[in-house]
């Protein structure tokens, strides 16, 4: 389409003398509205001394944009503080859910101010058994301090944590990752500037999430392959805590997007070898006795390395638990540490006893060695828990 005025062969220089009709703007021709397509019809009328909205804005532009932006900082940067003043069951500090966007494969988003150290933002997908416990195990150690070391991890993921829950003999067993995200004030910038609040913090993070799980979906020759990542939302990042307090089989109460977080009914930490949790399971009451062991004493792999895989295979068969696996920087060098646990669940105290006995022989015949947090487990099952802690 011409970009300036043409004039008409003959035409003379000067202006006309008679009225000429109205000169055409200069630069893109605007399209006939006919070629459009078909035209709008007409709504019912603005209301009056209302002007429409206008379109393609940047809310963070001009002197209220920057008012808004800063506003919008001020409160996400308050919001840990918020959130930690949830019930806290087990020690484990408080729990806020972000919103839930639109996307099929976003994940869910989970504030978490926990005690003794900084915020952090907690995404879980699940991954395929056969990390921890198949052909492709390989090197996890590699493969993971590569992805925490390598952008757009780098500075964004805390820790990483490889969660296996075997509910027994009647359930199916499953494995997850679970990513810590910093809340770091470049995260929280950046999301202010999107003037959305949680919703705009939810899309930042949610993005660097997604980053992060394509990076170790991808196969690569230096160590295990966690893929294909499927993102769980709320209702299954909800029931994964629940099936891991209490494994029944029954069905578990899944959140709307307006409660809060599913907590236990009642704790009894009183019992020096395991803790009892109750709480509703299915159409009625239930309790678990769980006990936590962490891994003094590490396996090795052929190459050297710890077999970052092993506590996978403490659970016995037949054994309802969970194994979890922490891997992320610690100490004053950032080098990169990993820190294990795994916790047995039964039906009352006997057979509680009869599955450590099973767990800690397991470890023994493995190479490593597994001890017990006796008096303290109803704050060390918080480490087999979607949460990625254990690692400071």
């Amino acid at each position: 389409m011409a970009t300036h005025q043409q004039q008409t062969r003959g035409q003379a220089a000067r202006p006309s003398p008679q009225p000429a009709p109205q000169r055409k703007p200069r630069g893109p021709v605007p399209v006939p509205a006919a070629a459009q397509g078909p035209q709008r019809q007409p709504g019912p009328p603005e209301p009056a001394g209302r002007k429409p909205a206008p379109r393609n804005v940047d809310p963070a532009a001009g002197p209220l944009g920057w008012l808004r932006v800063r506003g919008t900082r001020r409160r996400l940067l308050k919001l840990p503080a918020l959130a930690a003043r949830d019930r806290e069951p087990f020690d484990l500090g408080g729990m806020h859910w972000l919103p839930q966007l639109s996307g099929a494969l976003e994940p869910s988003l989970v504030l978490h101010a926990g005690h003794g150290g900084p915020p952090e933002l907690l995404a879980v997908a699940e991954i395929a058994t056969s990390v921890l416990r198949g052909a492709d195990t390989r090197d996890l150690a590699a493969r993971l301090g590569e992805c925490l070391n390598t952008p757009p991890a780098a500075g964004t993921v805390r820790r990483i944590q490889l969660l296996y829950q075997v509910p027994g003999p009647a359930g199916r067993t499953r494995a997850y990752a679970v990513l810590a995200l910093a809340y770091h004030p470049a995260l929280i910038g950046r999301a202010a500037k999107l003037c959305q609040g949680e919703r705009g913090l939810a899309q930042v993070a949610i993005k660097a999430a997604q980053n992060v799980f394509t990076q170790l979906s991808r196969d690569d020759a230096t160590g295990g392959r966690l893929g294909p990542l499927v993102p769980l939302d709320r209702a299954a990042v909800t029931g994964l805590l629940g099936s891991l307090l209490l494994p029944g089989r029954g069905p578990l109460p899944g959140p709307r997007h307006t409660d809060t977080p599913w907590q236990p009914e009642e704790v009894d930490a009183r019992a020096p070898r395991g803790c009892a949790v109750t709480g509703g399971s299915g159409p009625r009451t239930a309790t678990w006795w769980h006990a936590t062991g962490w891994v003094k004493q590490w396996p090795r792999t052929l190459g050297g390395a710890i077999d970052l895989a092993a506590p996978a295979a403490f659970l016995p068969s037949g054994v309802t638990g969970a194994a979890s696996i922490v891997v992320g920087p610690a100490g004053p060098e950032g080098e990169i540490a990993a820190a294990g646990f795994v916790t047995v669940s039964a039906r009352d105290a006997n057979e509680l006893e009869l599955a450590r006995v099973g767990a800690h022989a397991a470890a023994e015949s493995g190479g490593a060695v597994l001890e017990f947090c006796d008096r303290r487990h109803h704050v060390a099952i918080g480490r087999t828990l979607p949460l990625a802690q254990g690692l400071r």
